[in-house]
């Protein structure tokens, strides 16, 4: 079945977003514990800003009727990309003693 209405396609991309408060209320709750106490709920930033630059560029490729596979596959790859990259930031910078 292919998903052709790019409102459908738009709201697929949201969901992981959408997503996002739940995640954040099981982990506070303790419903989900990964073993790190309240620093469990700092997963959630990361979570966070990868799945609003998925969204937006998702919703960018959906505007310019990229077919489904392509806009996935780009908007992860950039998502994951971004998320490296403040991750070395954050590193270098720690490294380096910039506060």
């Amino acid at each position: 079945m292919a998903i052709d209405s790019r409102i459908t396609q738009a709201v697929l991309a949201a969901l992981p977003l959408l997503l996002s408060p739940l995640l954040l209320f099981a982990l506070a709750e303790g419903w989900l514990d990964f073993g790190g106490g309240e620093k469990d709920v700092l997963l959630v930033l990361p979570y966070l800003i990868l799945t609003f630059t998925f969204f937006c560029c998702s919703l960018v490729l959906i505007l310019k009727r990229w077919p489904l596979s392509r806009w996935v596959k780009r908007s992860a790859a950039l998502s994951f990309g971004l998320l490296l990259l403040l991750w070395i930031v954050a590193y270098v910078t720690s490294w380096l003693g910039v506060s």
